[in-house]
């Protein structure tokens, strides 16, 4: 009998510490946007999958008992008195379960120089100079109430309690791809590859991809991808893209298919705020 309760009391105390930590988080509000009523913890455990894949963050939202979004104060990316969220290099793979198994994905995002670091003020807006296909300067911009990533992969940022997220994919621009066909066979081989963003576990499949506001120049894609345990993860995003120089500048935002309908405004805002120019080829730059 006392080994019997032993082990009962062994199994059921971090299950109690777990319910009593949950209770008592300290909650810390992200960048102040007219939608974002997100919030951080300050108590909660670091988490190795930080730098998981979107399909991962998937996984983790179907597991309650798991979490990553205290990570964002490990981070460094909050900056008390500027407000200022500034991306931090990572040497962590960002694939595969806790960033292993997956090397990155393949967004094309390249910063321009050592003076290009992302940054995202209070206000949620990402700014950064990252190269075309020619290597020329092109100046990105979006707004966003989730946190920029501290990501080696180009530029992202994401909601770390659940699978919404904004991306930049950059590719060399091809003739007529305005037309609906030829973009669907451009995003099959970039972001839905199997080396792009919803590609780590397997290529993503039934893929329908048709343009939902011809005035913004917005398209409708839906695909399902896959998890690390192959579970299959209907998925709903908006992508608008922008030509400069030589490429294709697209911002990808979206999230799971059931949730998409109940955050559709929060999209619409994200892509209307999206910016892609090019930038001045001869600028003073700090020394």
């Amino acid at each position: 009998m006392f080994f019997k309760s032993t082990l009962i009391s062994f199994v059921a105390a971090p299950i109690l510490f777990e319910q009593e930590q949950d209770r008592s988080l300290a909650l810390i509000p992200l960048a102040s946007t007219p939608n974002n009523n997100q919030c951080v913890s300050s108590t909660e455990e670091p988490s190795k999958h930080f730098f998981a894949s979107q399909e991962e963050e998937e996984e983790l939202r179907l597991n309650p008992t798991l979490t990553t979004r205290s990570i964002f104060l490990q981070t460094g990316l909050a900056s008390v008195g500027s407000l200022l969220f500034v991306a931090q290099t990572s040497l962590a793979f960002e694939g595969g379960v806790g960033g292993l198994g997956k090397t990155k994905p393949t967004t094309g995002v390249i910063l321009f120089d050592e003076n290009s670091t992302p940054i995202q003020n209070e206000k949620g807006i990402v700014s950064a100079e990252i190269k075309s296909v020619s290597g020329k300067p092109i100046l990105v911009e979006f707004q966003t109430p989730w946190p920029l990533l501290p990501t080696t992969s180009g530029l992202e940022a994401r909601d770390l309690r659940s699978s919404e997220s904004a991306f930049v994919q950059l590719v060399p621009t091809i003739p007529n791809w305005q037309n609906r066909k030829v973009f669907q066979e451009l995003l099959i081989t970039s972001a839905l590859a199997s080396q792009g963003k919803y590609g780590a576990y397997g290529a993503p499949t039934d893929i329908k991809v048709k343009p939902y506001n011809s005035d913004t120049g917005i398209y409708a894609v839906s695909f399902t991808s896959y998890t690390p345990s192959m579970r299959e993860s209907e998925r709903q995003v908006w992508v608008k893209p922008v030509e400069v120089d030589s490429s294709l500048v697209m911002l990808i935002t979206g999230t799971t298919k059931n949730a998409f309908a109940s955050r559709e405004g929060i999209f619409a805002q994200i892509c209307d705020s999206f910016l892609a120019v090019a930038a001045p080829e001869t600028r003073l730059r700090a020394k």
